[in-house]
């Protein structure tokens, strides 16, 4: 049987892989699990027989379904505020952090929520270009716009130049 790193045998991928198929938690597994795997597989190439290249293709395999996995756990640990366990790898935890900071950075004020007005044209406009970079029209006399702005900044830019009005 062939070692992994210093301390893993193949057959342990194998059995961390069944643990993380059956369970709903995140188990805990070794920091240097990745790297570990990546040793195996470079020690099995470098055999070059029948036997290594399946081994070969087998730990492949098995960890990126453990890595799958993890991932969707992990997901869920974000979702519901979880901490990582303490003993998690590098990977995991950098994948666990940016989800993390991506969704904290996506959330929602109410300066950030779009507002939708109905004006009415006052005269004809070619297209324009409105404060917050969006272009609107062009516009005919009396045509009713749809505003979508994410500050009422395009609103009253319209309305104080004297493009459109706000129905009553």
């Amino acid at each position: 049987m062939v070692e992994l790193g210093s301390n893993i045998e193949y057959e342990m991928i194998w059995q961390i892989y069944q643990k993380e198929k059956q369970s709903n938690e995140l188990q805990l597994i070794p920091k240097t699990l990745y790297e570990d795997v990546v040793i195996l597989i470079n020690e099995l190439k470098k055999q070059k027989t029948e036997d290594t290249d399946l081994q070969v293709s087998n730990a492949q395999r098995l960890i990126n379904s453990i890595f799958e996995k993890r991932k969707q756990k992990i997901l869920l640990y974000v979702a519901y505020g979880k901490q990582m366990p303490g003993q998690s790898p590098r990977q995991d935890e950098e994948l666990y952090n940016e989800v993390l900071a991506v969704l904290k950075s996506k959330q929602l004020s109410t300066a950030q929520v779009e507002e939708q007005k109905t004006l009415i044209a006052i005269q004809k406009i070619p297209e324009i270009m409105l404060p917050s970079g969006n272009k609107e029209g062009p516009f005919e006399k009396d045509q009713l716009v749809n505003v979508k702005s994410r500050s009422k900044e395009d609103i009253n830019f319209l309305i104080n130049n004297n493009i459109c009005k706000e129905i009553t």
